[in-house]
């Protein structure tokens, strides 16, 4: 004997997200190639990408979005961010070693359109949306952004910018899960037919300020398969959220945390691409490269 019936059952399921605390916040790191404004640069002015804000969940997208654009140009990335989402720093850093990309600590000023502004003209001609000049002073690289600094194939600091990294914070957020459960049940036995989510409702989160074992072991296997030192873990978990470690110059290079120290100039300054051979980011601005702004 069978009969059918539908039922609907609720789960609570308890989700973690993990974030190195941000300090400072702010607007969600941004993507942008810049080719440099320095006078007397052209025709083979060197360029970069600029990667300004906090790291979101979204932030590894828009940066492949922007590889996938400029192809297999080998741009480096000049970075400031107050650290954010763990998980995205560690998947950009994979995505930068992947690419073999270049990283400097460093801010840029932008000439003539800035950066999501519409309609700009003021580029016109000068074979690139965004022009600009990257400099290392007041530049910073904090909580989940080392992580991310990890990956660069070549990693510069000057003395000008900030490294600093804390504990973890994990998020513990409670789903509440409604079902519609179809089922027949035969001879006393139950048989699930067909099961679909009704709904999906948050009751509550909780947070944690301390690297459990198995977060500590991701970030050593991670900063291991970048070839730099654990000791970026051993400051993390010595350092409450509310703080941030400083990480001086000469300790950076001891960990591995940087292949050279100096300001962001040593990738992105003209004399870049007056080098035999030149080097990756020096494009040559001919008249129909226009045709393709």
């Amino acid at each position: 004997m069978s009969r059918f019936a539908v039922m609907v059952s609720l789960l609570l399921l308890a989700l973690g997200s993990t974030a190195l605390a941000s300090p400072a916040g702010g607007p969600e790191m941004q993507f942008f190639v810049v080719r440099s404004g320095q006078p007397g640069c052209e025709p083979t002015c060197p360029e970069w990408i600029s990667a300004e804000g906090a790291i979101a969940r979204d932030s590894p997208a828009r940066l492949k979005k922007l590889l996938k654009i400029i192809g297999d140009r080998r741009l480096p990335i000049v970075v400031t961010s107050p650290g954010g989402d763990v998980d995205a720093a560690l998947a950009l850093g994979r995505l930068i070693r992947e690419r073999k990309l270049e990283v400097a600590v460093g801010k840029t000023r932008f000439v003539g359109c800035q950066p999501l502004q519409k309609d700009c003209r003021e580029n016109d001609g000068k074979g690139a949306r965004y022009i600009g000049a990257a400099y290392s002073a007041g530049a910073y690289c904090a909580s989940a952004c080392p992580l991310m600094l990890a990956g660069g194939a070549r990693r510069v600091v000057g003395q000008w910018a900030y490294l600093g990294v804390h504990q973890v914070t994990t998020v513990y957020v409670k789903i509440q899960t409604r079902y519609r459960e179809q089922y027949r049940v035969v001879n006393g036995k139950k048989k699930v037919m067909s099961k679909k989510v009704v709904s999906r409702k948050n009751v509550g989160s909780h947070k944690t300020y301390e690297m459990n074992k198995a977060m500590e072991r991701q970030l050593a296997a991670y900063l291991a398969e970048m070839g730099v030192g654990r000791t970026v873990v051993d400051l993390m978990k010595v350092t409450p959220v509310a703080d941030m470690r400083k990480i001086e110059p000469v300790v950076m290079l001891e960990m591995k945390l940087i292949t050279q120290l100096g300001g962001v100039e040593l990738l992105t300054a003209a004399d870049v691409c007056r080098t035999v051979p030149a080097a990756a980011n020096c494009r040559v601005f001919v008249m129909s490269d226009l045709k393709r702004q």
